[in-house]
Protein backbone atom coordinates (compact mmCIF):
# COMPACT_ATOMS: atom_id res chain seq x y z
CA UNK A 1 0.00 0.00 0.00
CA UNK A 2 1.25 3.45 -0.93
CA UNK A 3 0.06 6.32 1.28
CA UNK A 4 0.14 9.90 0.00
CA UNK A 5 -0.29 12.64 2.56
CA UNK A 6 1.20 15.48 4.50
CA UNK A 7 1.19 15.25 8.31
CA UNK A 8 -2.33 15.40 9.70
CA UNK A 9 -4.47 13.55 12.23
CA UNK A 10 -6.06 11.73 9.29
CA UNK A 11 -2.65 10.32 8.39
CA UNK A 12 -2.26 9.11 11.98
CA UNK A 13 -5.39 6.99 11.47
CA UNK A 14 -3.86 5.18 8.50
CA UNK A 15 -0.39 4.70 9.94
CA UNK A 16 -1.63 3.42 13.30
CA UNK A 17 -4.19 1.12 11.66
CA UNK A 18 -1.59 -0.28 9.27
CA UNK A 19 0.84 -0.95 12.11
CA UNK A 20 -1.84 -2.65 14.21
CA UNK A 21 -2.76 -4.82 11.24
CA UNK A 22 0.85 -5.55 10.31
CA UNK A 23 0.03 -4.30 6.81
CA UNK A 24 3.07 -3.22 4.76
CA UNK A 25 3.02 0.31 3.40
CA UNK A 26 5.17 3.02 1.89
CA UNK A 27 4.56 6.59 3.02
CA UNK A 28 5.02 9.35 0.45
CA UNK A 29 5.10 12.63 2.38
CA UNK A 30 3.77 15.62 0.49
CA UNK A 31 4.41 19.33 0.97
CA UNK A 32 1.23 21.32 1.43
CA UNK A 33 3.07 24.63 1.16
CA UNK A 34 4.25 23.65 -2.33
CA UNK A 35 0.76 22.59 -3.33
CA UNK A 36 1.68 18.95 -3.89
CA UNK A 37 -1.91 17.92 -3.11
CA UNK A 38 -3.28 20.03 -5.96
CA UNK A 39 -0.97 18.68 -8.66
CA UNK A 40 -2.47 16.51 -11.44
CA UNK A 41 -0.85 13.32 -10.19
CA UNK A 42 -2.53 13.69 -6.81
CA UNK A 43 -5.86 14.83 -8.22
CA UNK A 44 -5.87 11.45 -9.98
CA UNK A 45 -5.73 9.87 -6.50
CA UNK A 46 -8.21 12.21 -4.81
CA UNK A 47 -10.55 14.27 -7.03
CA UNK A 48 -10.73 17.07 -4.43
CA UNK A 49 -7.00 17.25 -3.87
CA UNK A 50 -7.27 16.23 -0.22
CA UNK A 51 -5.13 13.92 1.89
CA UNK A 52 -4.60 11.16 2.64
CA UNK A 53 -5.11 8.99 -0.39
CA UNK A 54 -3.75 5.50 -0.94
CA UNK A 55 -2.94 3.15 -3.78
CA UNK A 56 -3.52 -0.57 -3.29
CA UNK A 57 -2.93 -2.99 -6.14
CA UNK A 58 -3.15 -0.19 -8.69
CA UNK A 59 -6.43 1.23 -7.36
CA UNK A 60 -6.72 4.58 -5.59
CA UNK A 61 -8.86 5.17 -2.49
CA UNK A 62 -9.60 8.27 -0.42
CA UNK A 63 -11.35 9.32 2.83
CA UNK A 64 -9.37 8.16 5.85
CA UNK A 65 -12.14 6.34 7.74
CA UNK A 66 -13.18 4.47 4.62
CA UNK A 67 -9.56 3.49 4.00
CA UNK A 68 -9.25 2.16 7.55
CA UNK A 69 -12.33 -0.01 6.99
CA UNK A 70 -10.87 -1.28 3.73
CA UNK A 71 -7.53 -2.07 5.36
CA UNK A 72 -9.29 -4.08 8.07
CA UNK A 73 -11.36 -5.98 5.52
CA UNK A 74 -8.27 -6.79 3.45
CA UNK A 75 -6.68 -8.29 6.55
CA UNK A 76 -9.33 -10.77 7.60
CA UNK A 77 -11.51 -8.17 9.34
CA UNK A 78 -8.90 -7.79 12.08
CA UNK A 79 -9.72 -4.61 14.07
CA UNK A 80 -13.26 -4.76 12.70
CA UNK A 81 -15.03 -7.85 14.07
CA UNK A 82 -16.34 -11.00 12.43
CA UNK A 83 -20.08 -10.35 12.15
CA UNK A 84 -22.33 -7.71 10.68
CA UNK A 85 -23.37 -6.78 14.20
CA UNK A 86 -19.76 -6.29 15.31
CA UNK A 87 -19.09 -4.18 12.22
CA UNK A 88 -22.12 -2.05 13.03
CA UNK A 89 -20.92 -1.49 16.58
CA UNK A 90 -17.49 -0.38 15.34
CA UNK A 91 -19.03 1.76 12.60
CA UNK A 92 -21.41 3.58 14.93
CA UNK A 93 -18.45 4.73 17.02
CA UNK A 94 -16.35 5.62 13.98
CA UNK A 95 -19.21 7.76 12.69
CA UNK A 96 -19.96 9.26 16.09
CA UNK A 97 -16.35 10.33 16.48
CA UNK A 98 -16.10 11.60 12.90
CA UNK A 99 -19.34 13.60 12.87
CA UNK A 100 -19.47 14.80 16.46
CA UNK A 101 -16.37 14.70 18.70
CA UNK A 102 -13.96 14.90 15.78
CA UNK A 103 -16.00 17.65 14.13
CA UNK A 104 -15.39 19.95 17.09
CA UNK A 105 -11.82 18.89 17.79
CA UNK A 106 -10.93 19.92 14.25
CA UNK A 107 -12.18 23.42 15.08
CA UNK A 108 -9.48 23.61 17.74
CA UNK A 109 -6.92 22.21 15.30
CA UNK A 110 -7.79 24.84 12.72
CA UNK A 111 -8.11 27.79 15.08
CA UNK A 112 -5.09 27.08 17.32
CA UNK A 113 -2.68 25.32 14.96
CA UNK A 114 -3.46 26.03 11.33
CA UNK A 115 -4.29 29.71 11.63
CA UNK A 116 -1.23 30.83 13.62
CA UNK A 117 1.27 28.77 11.62
CA UNK A 118 -0.06 28.47 8.08
CA UNK A 119 -2.27 31.55 7.76
CA UNK A 120 0.20 34.34 8.54
CA UNK A 121 -0.45 34.38 12.25
CA UNK A 122 -4.21 34.85 12.14
CA UNK A 123 -5.74 34.91 15.62
CA UNK A 124 -8.10 32.11 16.65
CA UNK A 125 -11.81 32.86 16.59
CA UNK A 126 -13.00 32.95 20.19
CA UNK A 127 -16.61 32.43 19.10
CA UNK A 128 -15.68 29.31 17.11
CA UNK A 129 -13.73 27.89 20.05
CA UNK A 130 -16.58 28.65 22.46
CA UNK A 131 -19.06 26.84 20.22
CA UNK A 132 -16.73 23.83 19.90
CA UNK A 133 -16.17 23.70 23.66
CA UNK A 134 -19.92 23.65 24.25
CA UNK A 135 -20.46 20.67 21.98
CA UNK A 136 -17.45 18.77 23.33
CA UNK A 137 -18.78 19.23 26.85
CA UNK A 138 -21.85 17.28 25.72
CA UNK A 139 -20.07 14.65 23.63
CA UNK A 140 -16.86 13.73 25.46
CA UNK A 141 -18.81 12.35 28.46
CA UNK A 142 -20.37 9.78 26.10
CA UNK A 143 -16.91 8.47 25.15
CA UNK A 144 -15.83 8.67 28.79
CA UNK A 145 -18.74 6.46 29.81
CA UNK A 146 -17.99 3.87 27.12
CA UNK A 147 -14.37 3.68 28.21
CA UNK A 148 -15.41 3.22 31.84
CA UNK A 149 -16.74 -0.22 30.89
CA UNK A 150 -13.77 -1.71 29.02
CA UNK A 151 -10.24 -1.04 27.82
CA UNK A 152 -11.18 -0.03 24.29
CA UNK A 153 -14.14 1.78 22.80
CA UNK A 154 -16.18 -1.24 21.71
CA UNK A 155 -14.82 -3.86 24.13
CA UNK A 156 -11.66 -5.53 25.31
CA UNK A 157 -9.95 -5.61 21.89
CA UNK A 158 -8.61 -2.71 19.88
CA UNK A 159 -10.54 -1.88 16.69
CA UNK A 160 -10.47 0.80 14.04
CA UNK A 161 -12.83 2.77 16.30
CA UNK A 162 -9.81 3.13 18.59
CA UNK A 163 -7.19 3.88 15.94
CA UNK A 164 -9.50 6.50 14.42
CA UNK A 165 -10.69 7.85 17.76
CA UNK A 166 -7.15 8.08 19.14
CA UNK A 167 -6.05 10.08 16.12
CA UNK A 168 -8.77 12.65 16.75
CA UNK A 169 -8.25 12.82 20.52
CA UNK A 170 -4.54 13.36 19.80
CA UNK A 171 -5.51 16.91 18.82
CA UNK A 172 -6.09 17.66 22.50
CA UNK A 173 -2.39 17.23 23.23
CA UNK A 174 -1.53 20.20 21.00
CA UNK A 175 -4.46 22.51 21.71
CA UNK A 176 -6.23 24.01 24.72
CA UNK A 177 -8.80 21.21 25.00
CA UNK A 178 -8.65 19.95 28.59
CA UNK A 179 -9.21 16.22 29.24
CA UNK A 180 -8.68 16.34 33.00
CA UNK A 181 -12.38 15.76 33.60
CA UNK A 182 -12.19 12.54 31.57
CA UNK A 183 -9.84 10.08 33.31
CA UNK A 184 -10.95 7.07 31.28
CA UNK A 185 -10.32 8.86 27.99
CA UNK A 186 -6.87 9.88 29.23
CA UNK A 187 -6.07 6.33 30.36
CA UNK A 188 -7.16 4.89 26.99
CA UNK A 189 -5.29 7.57 25.05
CA UNK A 190 -2.07 7.04 26.99
CA UNK A 191 -2.34 3.26 26.66
CA UNK A 192 -2.56 3.46 22.86
CA UNK A 193 0.25 5.99 22.72
CA UNK A 194 2.43 3.55 24.69
CA UNK A 195 1.86 0.73 22.18
CA UNK A 196 4.86 -0.21 19.97
CA UNK A 197 2.63 0.27 16.93
CA UNK A 198 2.30 3.98 17.67
CA UNK A 199 6.07 4.35 17.98
CA UNK A 200 6.55 2.58 14.64
CA UNK A 201 3.91 4.76 12.99
CA UNK A 202 5.53 8.00 14.16
CA UNK A 203 8.99 6.83 13.08
CA UNK A 204 7.92 7.59 9.50
CA UNK A 205 7.65 11.31 10.23
CA UNK A 206 10.10 14.21 10.64
CA UNK A 207 11.39 14.28 14.24
CA UNK A 208 9.12 11.30 14.94
CA UNK A 209 6.16 13.63 15.47
CA UNK A 210 3.00 14.17 13.46
CA UNK A 211 2.86 17.91 14.02
CA UNK A 212 6.55 18.85 13.93
CA UNK A 213 5.78 21.27 11.09
CA UNK A 214 3.59 23.21 13.52
CA UNK A 215 6.41 23.46 16.06
CA UNK A 216 4.67 20.85 18.24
Amino acid sequence: MNIYSFPTFNLTKLLLTAEELGMPYQLHLMDAMKGDHKKPEHLARHPMGKVPAVEINGQHYFESNSICRLMAELNGNKLYGNTAEEHAHVNEWVDMIAHHIGRWLTVYFFEEMVKPVLMKGQAPSESALKEAAGFLAQQLPVLEQALSKHAFITGDKITIADTIGFSMIDITEYTSVDLNAYPNIKKWYNAIKARPTYTKAMANLPKGKMFAAFGK
